[in-house]
């Protein structure tokens, strides 16, 4: 008998609604609605527009249930990480949840670190430090003392507040909620101690659940809380099989580059190298880094393309590889590539900072942001064996990022390790996975990637290194250069 499953997948700048069919031991997706997201400034603020996501999201539900009638068998909402809504005690929101890329959080890292040393945060939390996390709005927010915060009675994380509007339940799924930067991967509760040292309310929290708990319903579909967190599904969707050592690769506009554990990792060391543990699905912790991704190529191609070259995706594979290798090297996680721009003055430009010739053709700049991507991932991949004590044979790429395959190649090449690429809808399909798992159709995540290994094999493609002695060098003038200091 053929089932069917919901699954809400949000990003920072597009949503979609896809049903998941599973149909003997294999699954099949199918797009409900696809709509808009992104930030709207009011008045100098960044802010979400959560009516019109709740509109479109009712809206893919209805077509689902109009397709599928009976044979719709639940839902569940992933999305970005960090953001949040507050409440009042009457269960109303106070006010749109603010963007994570709004200015209201420059400067906090000094402030919350002049309250509690870094370190201390860190063993606290274990998570890596960037500004945007929720540790550093509601920071703001206290020193502010807004009318919001000091009236909520509740704050919940974007896919829990998305819950809460279908279900009427109020909880906090784990898997986001260890994006916060105030919740203990150690102990599985939130960092109390913490957040009273700084003076940040601690009575605004929901009670935690775990991903694959059923929240409640909504007009009698049941809701699922999935690995929320949208690379806690991505990793959920990494189909690996039982006994095999390999690193996980999330591909898209960023890159989060890592593994499963099943412990944290807190020490000197995690948070000398800016490494993270998240909670994953299955009682797992997401060990990983986060990474600039693809948003460097794309930013290249846009602005190109704005100046009427009409580049497409396959045309600047093709210029890269003609281009000489190795001529220059740049660091796609450098600070000077993070904003929109004109990555290409930008390349140059970091080139001539670091003492290298300057490229000057398009070819010459798409190799060295290409490689300089492969190159990246090399040294955090080091990195990440050297923290974990793991020797890690493979790296999986899934995402919509691996359908780059020049920059898979390029991987496998400066990584010396074989790359398998796939699942592309890696996201929707770990969603998905959880609400089998919730709903007592599946037993086992290993049951749920071996769903994932039969129904997307003409995804899957394999890399294996080449010119081995040539990256090994190339990685260490890379870090000559890129990482002196």
């Amino acid at each position: 008998m053929k089932k069917h499953y919901l699954a809400v997948d949000l990003g920072a700048s597009s949503g979609r609604t896809i049903v998941g069919t599973l149909d003997n031991g294999k699954l099949s997706l199918k797009e409900m609605n696809r709509f808009w997201n992104g930030p709207t400034e009011v008045r100098g603020t960044l802010l979400w527009d959560f009516v019109h996501l709740f509109r479109n999201i009712k809206e893919g539900i209805a077509h689902a249930k109009k397709e599928y009638g009976d044979g719709l068998v639940s839902m569940g909402i992933d999305t970005w990480g960090v953001d949040f809504g507050l409440f009042d005690a009457d269960g109303k929101l106070l006010r749109n949840p603010v963007h994570y890329r709004d200015g209201r959080t420059e400067g906090m890292f000094g402030q919350v670190f002049e309250r509690v040393p870094k370190a201390e945060v860190f063993a606290h939390t274990g998570l890596q430090f960037m500004e945007l996390n929720t540790l550093y709005q509601l920071m703001s927010l206290s020193l502010e003392d807004s009318f919001q915060y000091k009236a909520a009675s509740k704050m919940l994380f974007v896919p829990d507040l998305l819950n809460y509007w279908l279900t009427g339940k109020m909880v906090a799924e784990r898997s986001f909620a260890s994006t916060s930067q105030f919740y203990n991967p150690t102990t599985k509760d939130w960092a109390y101690d913490l957040l009273e040292k700084l003076g940040i309310r601690t009575d605004l929290f929901a009670e935690l659940v775990d991903p694959g708990t059923v929240v409640g319903d909504t007009d009698g579909l049941p809701v699922v809380a999935v690995g929320s967190h949208d690379t806690a599904s991505a990793f959920a969707a990494v189909p690996v099989v039982e006994g095999e050592h390999c690193a996980f690769l999330s591909s898209g506009t960023w890159s989060l580059l890592g593994t499963e554990l099943p412990e944290p990792i807190i020490n000197d060391d995690v948070l000398a190298a800016n490494f993270t543990n998240e909670v994953g699905v299955c009682d797992t912790i997401r060990f990983l880094k986060n990474l600039s991704g693809l948003w460097i190529i794309q930013e290249l191609r846009r602005v190109w393309n704005e100046q009427d070259y009409g580049y497409s995706w396959h045309a600047m594979e093709h210029m890269a590889l003609e281009a000489q290798p190795f001529e220059f090297f740049v660091d796609p996680s450098d600070d000077v590539f993070l904003a929109p721009g004109d990555m290409a003055v930008r390349i140059q430009e970091y080139c001539g900072r670091t003492g290298q010739a300057r490229p000057e053709t398009h070819a010459q700049i798409l190799r060295a942001a290409y490689e300089g991507l492969a190159l990246l991932y090399a040294h955090t991949y080091d990195t990440l064996e050297k923290l974990s004590g793991r020797t890690l044979n493979t790296l999986r790429i899934v995402g919509g990022g691996c359908k780059d395959t020049l920059l898979d190649q390029l991987a496998a090449n400066a990584t010396g390790r074989r790359v398998v690429t796939g699942p592309i809808e890696a996201t929707a399909t770990g969603n998905l996975i959880m609400q089998m798992l919730a709903m007592g159709d599946i037993q086992s995540l290993e049951e749920g990637r071996e769903i994932i290994r039969n129904s997307f094999a003409e995804e899957t493609r394999e890399f294996m290194p080449e010119d081995s002695e040539a990256w090994k060098s190339a990685l260490k003038k890379w870090r000559e250069i890129c990482r002196a200091g």
